[in-house]
């Protein structure tokens, strides 16, 4: 049986580094941006199981994607990232073995509990879509549902992986349940009705990752954020650092593969001060401005250097520039009456040990840029409707997400 990469426990020790930040305490670090007053958010949904992006449909209703929690199919991963499995041949019960004897092992937990939360204009929150594939990397982390966006009764759901594309095949073998083939997908939610949902694949990106590997550095896949582009999708795998547009006939194709860079390396890695080391692109978010061009928001790989994250300008012609820097671990963006806000995950980087993150209105050619909402815990989305940005804050949290209003009419 193809055993899972070591790109798994790759995304497990990531999950770990993150998960530490959750309840580590805060140290001293830059905040590249501008403060002025202060917004005090208004929390309009809560209980949320890990929320990511959001989107608001026309009419104020939001949707929100939730990684879920997991589920009670459990494996063990061994040095290599390959299940373990006991003398009977069968997988290795979770739990039943030692830390101390195999300090280099973990275990992920899979099931169907990812989601998509309605959160009407008149402030009522249901779950419209469940049943989705989630997984439990420990600590609270987690990846599923990782995105929705909204056309009429449609909904275009991103669901993430973080792993080689091989690695759902086994997912699926191990415990014969087709659920998991939908990790590393776009699927189509049609919603007939209060009760009655439909859906169907409509994407496979973890066979284009097979197929293309738009970034050749190794195959991966974990698709994150779509966002509507005319008769089509943008779409971001910050697995396998690429931009997608997925056509309205349900093709998909590279718009670009944003570029990495260099940082410092991290003292506990032991290396000679002022060792750089390069990092990767992960890029979060993808929305076509209004000059025709693809903005693209960086998260950055490890080490995730504070002040590394940028935004991209994606031309027509498929040149690309470096629109604003200075930014730190940015996992969405959004165009919003003319103006371009991204939120911060962690403003002083993940390796921090602080998941305070913000809101901000991005400066274009600047590295400083003015905070709309700071002091948020971990994060994630953001949605404008009129005159209001909705945050997702709290990802990786199981219930204890939530979607945080902040009025912008303060700010411009």
């Amino acid at each position: 049986m193809t055993s899972l990469s070591v790109r798994v426990l790759g995304v497990t020790a990531a999950a770990a580094l993150v998960t530490t930040a959750l309840t580590a305490p805060s140290v001293a670090g830059v905040s590249p941006t501008r403060h002025h007053d202060p917004v005090e958010p208004t929390v309009v949904a809560s209980g949320l199981n890990s929320p990511r992006h959001l989107t608001v449909a026309s009419n104020g209703d939001l949707y929100v994607a939730e990684a879920g929690t997991g589920g009670d199919d459990c494996v063990v991963l061994g040095d290599e990232g390959e299940p373990v499995f006991g003398d009977d041949g069968a997988l290795l019960p979770c739990g039943s073995w030692d830390p101390d004897e195999h300090p280099d092992w973990g275990e992920i937990r899979l099931g169907d509990t990812g989601s998509i939360t309605k959160v009407s204009r008149r402030g009522h929150q249901q779950r419209v879509v469940t049943g989705l594939p989630s997984i439990d990397l420990g600590g609270g982390e987690g990846t599923g549902p990782s995105d929705v966006a909204v056309k009429g009764n449609r909904l275009m759901i991103t669901v993430g992986m973080g792993a080689p594309p091989e690695a759902r095949e086994m997912m699926v073998a191990l415990f014969d349940d087709d659920t998991y083939e939908g990790f590393a997908t776009v699927q189509e939610a049609r919603l007939r009705g209060k009760h009655h949902v439909t859906l169907r694949e409509v994407a496979d990106l973890a066979q284009f990752e097979t197929d293309v590997n738009p970034h050749p550095d190794m195959l991966d896949t974990n698709p994150n954020a779509i966002a509507k582009d005319g008769n089509g999708w943008l779409l971001t795998d910050a697995g396998g650092n690429s931009v997608i547009r997925l056509s309205k006939h349900g093709n998909l194709s590279t718009v670009a593969v944003p570029p990495g860079g260099m940082a410092e390396a991290p003292p506990f890695l032991e290396l000679p001060p002022g060792t750089m080391i390069p990092f990767e692109p992960v890029p979060t978010a993808a929305e076509r401005g209004k000059d025709g061009a693809v903005y693209v928001s960086l998260l950055t790989g490890f080490p995730f250097p504070v002040g590394g994250s940028s935004i991209w300008r994606i031309a027509k012609d498929g040149s690309m520039t470096e629109w604003a820097t200075g930014l730190t671990n940015v996992t969405d963006l959004t165009w919003a009456n003319g103006k371009l806000y991204a939120v911060q995950l962690a403003n002083n980087g993940l390796l921090s040990g602080d998941m305070t993150g913000s809101l901000v209105r991005v400066r274009k050619g600047s590295d400083t840029h003015t905070v709309i909402a700071d002091g948020l815990f971990a994060p994630y989305g953001v949605a404008v409707h009129r005159n209001s940005a909705y945050v997702t804050t709290g990802t990786g949290l199981f219930g204890g997400g939530e979607v945080l209003k902040i009025d912008l009419r303060r700010r411009h």
